[in-house]
């Protein structure tokens, strides 16, 4: 996760050396998933796990997989730096370092979730999802709001959407990570994110 802080950083000060560093450096995510997509791989042909066993397995490799998103996501939102290149924020950033901080505990959330086989933080993960949706719709709804009274913004505030956009994502990422904690633990796949939708933001605090 210290790529994707990386990147949330670099466009927060608008660094163009320090996305370009992010964005063109070594992705360790990426040999990182393969190691573990090999260890799976090579634990179930050499000693055939059954039941939690196989359902851990499967679950590491299914939280790689979405790790690998998130890293590809951070280097997708250094990318978008180079896009604001001579520009600066028209507004105080407030929304992106929010979806970003949630992002972050929503995947360490998860996270625990797998490797203690513990599912008793489910609930608060799914009101970070929660939170995370309705701070992207109220962050569209401002620059919505700008853009009808400024016409010279149009490239950052797109830069802004894509970026929260990223956030989001990788706050769902999070869910699909909690989702194979639940089929680790309880051995039945479940949908999370639902139980809060359509609740307002100030019940989820």
């Amino acid at each position: 996760m210290s790529r994707f802080t990386e990147a949330i950083e670099s466009f927060e000060d608008l660094d163009q050396e320090r996305a370009e560093s992010t964005a063109e450096g070594p992705d360790e995510s990426e040999g990182l998933h393969r190691a573990i997509e090999e260890s799976v791989f090579r634990a179930t042909s050499q000693y055939s796990p059954k039941d939690t066993d196989l359902r851990r397995l499967m679950a590491y490799l299914y939280t790689s997989i979405s790790l690998r998103r998130v890293s590809r996501y951070a280097r997708k939102i250094s990318e978008t730096v180079a896009l604001c290149d001579g520009l600066d924020h028209f507004k105080e950033l407030e929304s992106i370092p929010y979806l970003s901080d949630i992002a972050r505990a929503a995947l360490e959330t998860s996270l625990r979730a797998v490797l203690d086989s513990d599912l008793s933080e489910i609930d608060q993960l799914e009101k970070l999802e929660a939170q995370s949706d309705h701070e992207l719709s109220d962050m569209f709804e401002e620059i919505s709001d700008y853009l009808r009274q400024r016409k010279d913004i149009g490239t950052l505030a797109m830069c802004y959407m894509i970026v929260g956009r990223y956030c989001e994502r990788a706050a769902d990422e999070a869910i699909s990570i909690a989702e194979a904690a639940v089929y680790l633990v309880e051995g039945q796949h479940r949908k999370l994110g639902q139980a809060y939708k359509g609740v307002d933001e100030e019940e989820l605090i």
